[in-house]
């Protein structure tokens, strides 16, 4: 029985909610209609029994998984049970069930609805009283290219309004990320309308190969998400790496907010020591809840070159091998916007290579976790399931899915380095996307300060000038770091019948 066999197999073993078997309904679920009704019921076992069987805490929440009713709303719900430190605050950020399954998938693949921009929001006056997003960079092909957008431009108004700190959340979810057309009001006074599409954004975006003052070759790659379909671009520009014979990379992660694990494995395979490649040393390791680790143990990654998943339905293969430039160190840029598969990169290779972080301290994304679609899971269960209640269940969970939380990740000595508040960087550098140059030249902040480095200089990138007077605004969130750049149940090893979750 392949893995993902039986973890369905453990949750149809405890298929109803315990509030089903012991708690009477309250006035207000009669007060509903009959489809609300159904439709909680049954998106409600989905995600009690994804819960109760993968969820990390699992052990932590048991009293709230126990008191599941079937009739509460389930978006909040979920949020409701999971796992909180004494004074109530979330210790899991991240788990979340949706109803808009398909645009959660969407924006882990890379194809989804977009703009093609990404951005970071700032006040614009020390009273805080109004608030900016700033272009940090732009898809290539993208309408915000297209239409003129770079990095450094200052997006005052959307539609014709102010962002406050009232209203910028909406604002930015609603007219900047809602799929539809936008007029923005640039600080320069220009005025924009853009368009968004549906497209691929590819996220290899940078690749520069530049020459420090003694002549020595520095690789440089802008990466910003780990989708699957980037795996074959990446072995191309690590070819293009090794060929130039490059000293030393800088691997620009700054805005990356995770994706999958496969896609983490290959690249690992593409910056490690070769010797340990070769050895299939131990990349990383993942740790489960108690039930899970009882009956399946820790799961272990090993370093590979050869890798088989499968993309959009389509079953691919990809070779690492001879792309590898075989680099005694790596230079990584985060900030708090580095989260998820980034951070786990950077302390599954530490214990193999010198690793230098420039930068700001990451976002603490120390878990992985699974994409579980809700008619997928009925699909599975089905015929665990009373005579035609599969029928009826299935149109009311269409679309919804869950994003859970099921494991800890760690290096080949156990070790979470980004636990429990990010990964601390060795050199503090601050982003300026309104230092005037654009990802990739060698003025830019960031990218300055690491050459600085690899040439032997002890400046702190932090003392490097700089163009910002505005002050960022830390609460509230970024496009590319609200959880919901994640990973599905597509991880797999050259045995197809090996079946792993990502994150």
């Amino acid at each position: 029985m392949t893995r993902i066999r039986w973890i369905c197999a453990l949750a149809v073993a405890t298929l109803l909610l315990p509030g089903c078997r012991k708690q009477r309904m309250p006035d207000e679920w009669r007060q509903l209609d009959k489809d609300t009704r159904m439709q909680r019921q049954y998106v409600n076992m989905f995600a009690w029994n994804t819960m109760n069987t993968y969820y990390l805490w699992r052990d932590e929440v048991a009293p709230a998984l126990e008191k599941w009713e079937n009739w509460a709303e389930p978006i909040g719900k979920v949020a409701e049970v999971r796992y909180k430190d004494a004074q109530g605050n979330d210790i899991d950020r991240w788990t979340m069930l949706t109803d808009d399954y398909s645009s959660l998938q969407g924006g882990v693949s890379g194809h989804t609805r977009t703009l093609g921009m990404d951005f970071q929001l700032y006040y614009v006056d020390k009273a805080q009283s109004r608030i900016c997003a700033v272009v940090t960079y732009t898809y290539a092909g993208s309408p915000a290219e297209t239409a003129g957008l770079g990095r450094g431009d200052v997006i005052l108004t959307l539609d014709g309004q102010e962002m406050t700190p009232d209203n910028y959340q909406t604002l930015v979810q609603d007219v900047l990320l809602g799929g539809g057309t936008v007029k923005m009001g640039l600080k320069d006074g220009r005025s924009v309308t853009v368009t968004a599409v549906d497209m691929y954004e590819n996220p290899v975006q940078t690749v520069r190969i530049l020459e420090n003052e003694d002549g020595r070759k520095v690789g440089y790659l802008h990466y910003t998400s780990f989708t699957l379909d980037s795996c074959e671009d990446l072995v191309d520009t690590f070819q293009e790496f090794k060929e130039a014979g490059i000293g030393d990379l800088v691997l620009d992660l700054r805005y990356n907010g995770g994706g999958y694990v496969i896609t983490e494995n290959v690249l690992a395979s593409l910056l490690a020591p070769v010797r340990e490649v070769e050895a299939e040393s131990i990349l990383s390791r993942e740790i489960y809840n108690a039930t899970l680790t009882e009956e399946m143990g820790a799961d272990t990654t090993f370093f590979q070159t050869a890798f088989l998943f499968r993309s959009g339905g389509k079953l691919q293969v990809v070779s690492t091998k001879g792309a590898n430039p075989d680099l005694p160190r790596l230079y990584v840029l985060v900030t708090g916007s580095s989260a998820s598969a980034s951070e786990s990169l950077i302390c599954c290779l530490k214990p193999y290579m010198d690793v230098r972080v420039l930068g700001a301290q990451t976002s603490g994304k120390y878990c992985a976790g699974a994409l579980m679609s809700a008619a997928d899971w009925y699909d599975e269960v089905k015929d665990a399931l009373e005579e035609g209640e599969y029928e009826v269940a299935k149109p009311y969970v269409e679309n919804w899915g869950i994003y859970v939380m099921y494991a800890r990740y760690a290096d080949c000595n156990g070790v979470t380095l980004s636990m429990p508040d990010g990964i601390a960087p060795d050199y503090e550098v601050d982003d300026d996307p309104l230092d005037g140059y654009p990802l990739g030249d060698p003025r830019e902040t960031m990218l300055a300060a690491a050459l600085s480095l690899i040439e032997g200089h002890t400046r702190s990138a932090g003392e490097a000038p700089s163009g910002t007077a505005l002050a960022p605004v830390k609460e509230g969130f970024h496009p590319r770091t609200t959880g919901l750049l994640v990973g599905t149940p597509e991880k797999r090893s050259m045995n197809p019948e090996t079946i792993d979750y990502a994150f």
